[in-house]
């Protein structure tokens, strides 16, 4: 069996992936055999997990089982919504400080809208990438009705987080600009004022991280977003990210 210490966590479970894809499939390892032109006694140690295929080899499996590389890293056609999977692609993002250990790396990136909608989710998102996805909203081209869209898909509230972080971001460019800019002010507005319109009377969404007292920025107040974090760590958060995301462009190779 291949060490899992020294095993990509990606790829420790490719081998059971792989039997999935295949009784899925209805085939035996020697059906499986003809249809790809590997020996059936390779295929049986990949999934027994004694052995990893080569690229040319997955390349192969992936075409007769018809289906992606995505399957035989999750067990899936697409990749997953927690942390760890959204990890690199929020990277892509801009948010280039997050320490995901267990990171998984996706077979292909989704859309920014995609991305940043399942990030706001759920009852306690993270608060760093909170706090950062205004800059990820400044930085990035986007639809305001795709996003929408996947708001809607995604949880109830990710609209109306998205359209209170899009304000910050917003509320910040206007008052002293966006540190490293913002691409698509309008697409910002129209997004805003969408989600506005229809901003829920019900109580006060705190995002697992409710505010103890402070007074909250006029931006939170008109969405009704009790987050314990004034508007100054939404600009300094954006600040840091854009330092260095510059750092990084200068010591990368060209």
């Amino acid at each position: 069996m291949l060490g899992e210490e020294n095993t990509p966590v990606e790829l420790i479970n490719l081998g059971k992936w792989l039997r999935n894809g295949r009784l899925g499939r209805d085939l035996t390892q020697r059906e499986l055999a003809e249809r790809c032109g590997i020996a059936q006694p390779r295929i049986s140690g990949i999934e027994k997990g004694a052995v990893l295929p080569t690229l040319p080899q997955l390349l192969r499996l992936a075409r007769a089982l018809g289906l992606p590389f995505q399957w035989f890293l999750t067990c899936s056609t697409r990749p997953g919504k927690d942390i760890p999977q959204i990890a690199l692609e929020l990277h892509a993002l801009g948010i280039v400080d997050l320490l995901i250990p267990n990171a998984i790396v996706p077979g292909a990136f989704r859309a920014v809208e995609e991305i940043v909608a399942l990030a706001v989710s759920g009852d306690q998102p993270e608060t760093r990438i909170i706090e950062a996805i205004p800059a990820a909203l400044a930085w990035n081209r986007w639809s305001h009705v795709v996003l929408r869209a996947y708001s809607q898909a995604n949880d109830p509230r990710a609209g109306f987080r998205l359209a209170w972080l899009a304000d910050v971001a917003l509320t910040i460019e206007r008052t002293n600009g966006f540190p490293g800019g913002c691409l698509q002010p309008r697409e910002l507005e129209v997004f805003i004022r969408w989600w506005y319109k229809r901003l829920p009377s019900s109580r006060p969404d705190d995002l697992g991280r409710p505010a103890t007292g402070a007074a909250l920025p006029p931006v939170s107040k008109r969405w009704k977003i009790a987050y314990d974090a004034p508007l100054s760590a939404f600009a300094e958060r954006a600040r840091h990210l854009h330092s260095m995301r510059a750092k990084l462009t200068a010591t990368s190779p060209t």
